[in-house]
């Protein structure tokens, strides 16, 4: 058998984990096993990946940076899994979230642990998903390594993420979280509709793209201008989402002081009589 033909039959595996050891070391262990593997630090990244690149499993911490994991797993299962991509959820917090296992989307969930106990449950993971064709788990339940236990600071952690995600997503008016790079990392339930398309299809979607042709200039000149001034300017102008028009407000995303991207708030204006 020749080169080519081996290297079009190496199995792929994607690892997303903002943990840079983390992704080496998950990496190192399913290059062993004979993976070529695709390393991502951001749910953003991973997303950009798979555009190009079709893999046959998927690992990726709960927690992301940009994408939230669960809209990330969403994305997966919405535009990927014709190809049944088996999503491996891992997490240093899997054990407090026994009790949502249900809602994030996954198919399987391992908790992290030592990495020295985490690679023998890993391996042992691998060796019983490679022997047999692959078939949704009709239980859903956490492999850790050791004894764990939930852990107050963590949950409290979680119930304080759920709230901020609770209070983003039933807001009144619209709102598009964009990157530096002017893609949609993502949009609340009033934006998408506005904006009249699936939370799915916005996630990586370049801002321009979201607006009419005729809009597209204003945009430009409005993140521009903010992006001058991070800190102290607000640009308001009226696009058209489905012939309603709306007004977009932009402003800076400020991390530590540094300008991360922009945030539009949509508030569709009243019809005039």
């Amino acid at each position: 058998m020749c080169v080519q033909q081996v290297i079009k039959m190496q199995k792929k595996a994607m690892v997303v984990d903002s943990d840079f050891f983390f992704v080496e070391f998950l990496g190192g262990l399913l290059s062993k096993r004979g993976y070529a593997v695709l390393k991502a630090y951001d749910g953003k990244e991973s997303i950009a990946l798979l555009e190009n690149n079709t893999i046959d499993i998927l690992f990726a911490d709960l927690v992301l940076p940009k994408v939230d994991s669960r809209e990330f797993f969403k994305f997966v299962q919405t535009k990927h899994n014709g190809n049944k991509i088996p999503i491996v959820a891992l997490s240093g917090i899997m054990i407090e979230q026994l009790g949502a296992l249900e809602e994030i989307g996954a198919d399987f969930f391992i908790a992290k642990g030592p990495i020295d106990q985490l690679a023998v449950k890993l391996n042992e993971f691998m060796a019983e998903f490679e022997s047999q064709p692959f078939s949704p788990p009709v239980e859903k339940k956490v492999i850790a390594a050791g004894n764990v236990f939930p852990r107050r600071d963590a949950m409290m952690l979680l119930d304080s993420l759920k709230y901020q995600q609770a209070v983003f997503e039933s807001a009144a008016m619209g709102i598009i979280v964009v990157d530096i790079d002017t893609r949609v990392i993502s949009a609340n339930r009033a934006a998408v509709k506005i904006i009249g398309r699936d939370s799915v299809e916005l996630l990586n979607c370049p801002l321009a793209d979201v607006f009419e042709n005729n809009d597209r200039a204003e945009l430009a000149n409005g993140l521009s201008l903010v992006k001058q001034k991070p800190e102290t300017e607000i640009y308001t102008f009226y696009a058209k989402f489905n012939a309603q028009v709306t007004a977009a407000i932009i402003s800076a995303t400020l991390l530590n002081s540094e300008m991360v991207g922009w945030t539009i708030v949509l508030h569709p204006m009243p019809p005039i009589d």
